[in-house]
């Protein structure tokens, strides 16, 4: 008995220590240490490098048209330039028998030998027929004209002037005279000749009434009008 009671202490004491929870791990060093695995573990892992496959690139061949310079573009324009109506309507000419006069919209009044006669038959005037061409082969379109003048009778005396293009300014270089009231049916200017279709007096019309068919040519010789044999 007295053995029992001498162990019963020892006893106490040995459940006691048993019943003692188990310490607890530190959870931030567990923590830290885990880091610092996946840290070390990363570092050893060499990340994937891009990979470039060269492409061939065939250089495409540009075509440049060259422009016209300034002063080409300027000679073009006024060689295809011909001469607005407005301008030969009121351009100066110089006629064999009329002299030098300048048409107003078309028109010419001369003044009468008398004041009992009217400005209106004493007139010279642009007719409707105008030829467009190179006349003196420069490269520039020129102009033929027609002058009709009346001088106080029935007459309706009929000239062909030649208006070279000057840069877009008119020069009547030659007048000729073709006939009392002949009548220009049509014309044409081609390689520097101009070529007329127009109605003549016959042998038996009188100068009223042309009826004649005729085709006339004619050029410029030394700066003048010359009808061709």
């Amino acid at each position: 008995m007295k053995k029992i009671l001498y162990l019963l202490p020892l006893l106490i004491i040995i459940l006691a220590c048993g019943a003692q929870p188990a310490p607890t791990q530190d959870v931030t060093s567990i923590v830290n240490a885990t880091l610092t695995a996946i840290a070390q573990s990363n570092s050893q892992v060499i990340a994937p490098q891009p990979t470039f496959t060269p492409i061939a690139i065939q250089a495409q061949p540009v075509i440049v048209q060259a422009q016209p310079t300034t002063i080409q573009q300027v000679e073009s324009q006024v060689s295809n330039l011909t001469l607005p109506l407005d301008i030969l309507r009121n351009a100066t000419y110089h006629s064999p028998d009329w002299g030098e006069f300048q048409l107003s919209n078309g028109i010419y009044y001369r003044t009468p030998p008398t004041s009992q006669e009217s400005p209106e038959i004493y007139t010279t005037r642009l007719l409707d027929t105008i030829l467009y061409g190179d006349i003196n082969l420069n490269g520039f379109q020129d102009a033929v004209v027609f002058l009709s003048t009346e001088n106080g009778g029935t007459g309706h005396f009929v000239e062909m002037a030649a208006v070279l293009n000057l840069n877009g300014n008119p020069s009547n270089i030659s007048t000729l005279y073709l006939g009392d009231r002949v009548v220009i049916e049509s014309g044409a200017i081609q390689n520097g000749v101009i070529t007329l279709n127009l109605r003549v007096q016959g042998p038996n019309d009188g100068l009223c009434c042309p009826s004649q068919l005729v085709t006339w040519n004619f050029h410029l010789d030394s700066g003048q009008l010359v009808k061709a044999p």
